[in-house]
């Protein structure tokens, strides 16, 4: 049995636990603290990334807490699919940018980590769970009751 229950049906146990990576977006705020990062980081980049993964933190949460309340015959995955779409936006405009504007990698300070290791984490989790949500369980592996990945949570 799951301790995180997803609603049952396999997009949502396979989307499910990557919207949970997304719960710790509320690092780029460090982007806004002086002394984490220097005093010369232009704020046109710092701003949008870190209010962008704010907002995108929130709607991880609703999209989390909407997966929860879903049923296996009627998922809610609406606020998944804006959550996922927003949140690669967002890291898309990082990457946009971060090249574009900040000249000195060493502005970044301490924040240097999260483009080089969250980010790419998260695209990929973003990315993934797209696919998910837009392929179709297959009629054959759905009437055998085979989940459509290897990854997707059965709930017992």
């Amino acid at each position: 049995m799951d301790l995180i229950y997803f609603g049952g049906s396999a997009a949502a146990g396979i989307v499910g636990w990557a919207t949970i990576i997304n719960f710790f977006r509320y690092f780029a705020t460090t982007l806004l603290i002086a002394g984490l990062v220097s005093h010369r980081l232009p704020s046109g980049f710092a701003d949008p990334a870190a209010f962008g993964d704010l907002i995108s933190l929130v709607l991880a949460y609703v999209a989390f807490i909407g997966l929860q309340r879903s049923r296996a015959e009627k998922p809610l995955l609406f606020p998944v699919w804006v959550f996922n779409i927003v949140g690669a936006a967002d890291l898309l405009l990082a990457m946009v940018l971060g090249p574009a504007l900040v000249h000195d990698p060493g502005d970044m300070g301490l924040a240097y980590i999260i483009p080089t290791v969250y980010v790419p984490l998260l695209l990929v989790a973003h990315f993934y769970s797209l696919k998910a949500l837009s392929q179709r369980p297959s009629e054959k592996s759905t009437a055998a009751g085979k989940l459509p990945s290897p990854l997707a949570t059965p709930v017992a």
